[in-house]
């Protein structure tokens, strides 16, 4: 049963999520493993699980994420909002086709089923392709710092434009038709395993690969960078596409995972997801602890951190407001309907003295009409003067059992009277979230501006270009050494090549 593995095993609580198209919803999401040993135990016998704990020796390079947000152009937003336009949940499967789309576009506009242009040259393609054009830079720079090192492009996507990927790295990049390897799954075994070693020995440079490198490739030895273009589905397929350079046996110490990120677009959905899923594994396999707070890994900044747009934010913005004042404004409803519903216990209690005081004066009339049977209605008014007292006597004991709970009986209609104006107060404050939602956006633009003109000035490309002198720095003292110990030889060549010039005219003016 579904239902009693869940109450077993975890607990969860409602938490903002960005759906396919960009709209904020309330979901519930896993936040704490319980009975945890019980739960690694069920799952040990399902899953062999082995990790870097399980083999000390296992030596890696240190893996940096680099998470690249790019800025839309215009025509990745045209194809955005068309797309956005044209979703009708009625549709079979819209959902399914509405985020591969989306993935596309993210990728390049030009890969839009909406894009009704003529499909444009390699270079218009790469260059109006912010994604793409960023990559390529990238691999620019590294080409000119790190010459020798190898790089992987992954993509699960747009795997029909992978030649014009190759076409651009040869064209505009510099690099050779035989240094790029391409890799897909129409690549036989064989070629698969050429283009493996020649990576791995230098003679390739750039491996452009699909899903089909995802297991069974040693892709690793020479690789500095890996670039995804787009994200899978699951959080394991991603460590197995890191694995490609990410693994023993690299002879750099460093190896750097490279998220291509559109900004404002599904890569947030996607990029949420695997976070998500990854966190509630790893905590999954901790051992020890038999219950496992997942709490604090939050979600939130993941989720905004590369929505730039002013509208979407703010949207953010006011749902989480509305979700806290709409969550205080149902507290004060549970509120005022227990003091309602206890009000209404403690006058059904307070009843029964009004009845048992209206029978004692109904006897005691009876008692006072003088006629032959007074004497034996005044005898019956000890019992009904008891009734009164024990009435009373439970009317004294809900009064303090209401006490406990935070309810005076003696002040229940000014509580209810304060609850209800702070409901009021709630109701107004959910009203102007719209003048809100407009303060926001403008505060937001503001804000996308003065980044804006932040990311004008900051250059990637130096940055990275920083960083390889850093993280590679082995191959930056090797490559030195090489330079001086050619330049050595050659100063010794010219010197060998000026004496044998001046023993040759030496001879010849001797034989002269």
């Amino acid at each position: 049963n579904v239902n009693t593995f869940f109450e077993t095993f975890m607990e969860a609580d409602t938490d903002m999520e960005i759906d396919a198209k960009g709209d904020v919803k309330f979901k519930a999401n896993v936040r704490r493993f319980k009975n945890n040993s019980l739960f690694q135990q069920l799952l040990s016998e399902f899953i062999d699980i082995k990790g870097e704990e399980d083999n000390p020796e296992l030596i890696r390079p240190n893996k940096i994420n680099k998470e690249y947000k790019i800025e839309q152009n215009d025509l990745t937003k045209e194809q955005y909002d068309l797309l956005t336009e044209s979703f009708s949940e009625t549709e079979k499967g819209a959902i399914l086709t509405h985020i591969l789309n989306a993935r596309l576009i993210a990728i390049s506009p030009y890969l839009s089923p909406y894009y009704d242009g003529g499909f444009p040259s390699v270079d218009k393609f790469i260059e109006n392709s912010p994604k793409l054009n960023e990559t390529m830079n990238l691999i620019r720079q590294n080409k000119q710092d790190i010459p020798e090192a190898g790089q992987i492009i992954y993509s699960e996507l747009a795997v029909s434009e992978f030649p014009n990927l190759k076409e651009y790295l040869v064209t505009n990049i510099g690099y050779k038709p035989d240094e790029i390897g391409v890799i897909t799954g129409a690549t036989s075994k064989a070629q698969r395993i050429s283009i493996q070693n020649d990576f791995n020995s230098g003679k390739i440079k750039i491996v452009i690969g699909s899903e089909a490198i995802q297991e069974g490739m040693n892709l690793q030895e020479n690789t500095t960078d890996l670039y995804l273009l787009s994200l899978p589905y699951n959080f394991t397929t991603l460590r197995q596409v890191e694995g490609r350079a990410w693994r023993q046996g690299n002879r750099h110490e460093n190896v750097r995972v490279n998220f291509m990120l559109t900004n404002d677009s599904i890569d947030v959905f996607m990029l949420q997801k695997l976070q998500s899923k990854q966190a509630r594994y790893l905590e999954a396999m901790k051992k020890g602890a038999d219950v496992l707070d997942i709490s604090d890994i939050s979600t939130q900044e993941l989720k905004t951190s590369i929505i730039t747009n002013p509208e979407t934010r703010a949207n953010i913005e006011i749902e989480l407001l509305k979700k806290k004042i709409e969550s205080e404004k149902n507290k004060y409803l549970a509120n005022i309907a227990f003091v309602l519903r206890k009000q209404e216990d403690f006058l059904k209690v307070k009843e029964m003295v009004t009845k048992a005081e209206h029978s004692f004066n109904r006897i005691l009339g009876y008692s006072q009409d003088g006629d032959i049977n007074a004497n034996y209605w005044k005898n019956q008014l000890p019992s009904y003067r008891k009734t009164i007292d024990l009435a009373k006597v439970e009317v004294q004991k809900t009064i303090e059992v209401l006490a406990e709970k935070g309810v005076n009986v003696v002040h229940i209609e000014l509580q209810t009277k304060i609850v209800q104006e702070k409901i009021a107060e709630l109701d107004k404050k959910i009203e102007g979230l719209s003048n809100l939602k407009a303060n926001l956006i403008l505060r937001y633009q503001m804000e996308k501006e003065e980044k804006l003109i932040k990311t004008l000035t900051f250059d990637k490309i130096k940055e990275m270009s920083e960083e390889n002198s850093k993280l590679f720095l082995d191959y930056y003292k090797i490559e030195h050494a090489q330079l001086i110990e050619n330049d050595e030889l050659m100063k010794i060549h010219e010197k060998s090549q000026l004496l044998d010039d001046d023993n040759y005219s030496n001879s010849f003016g001797k034989k002269r």
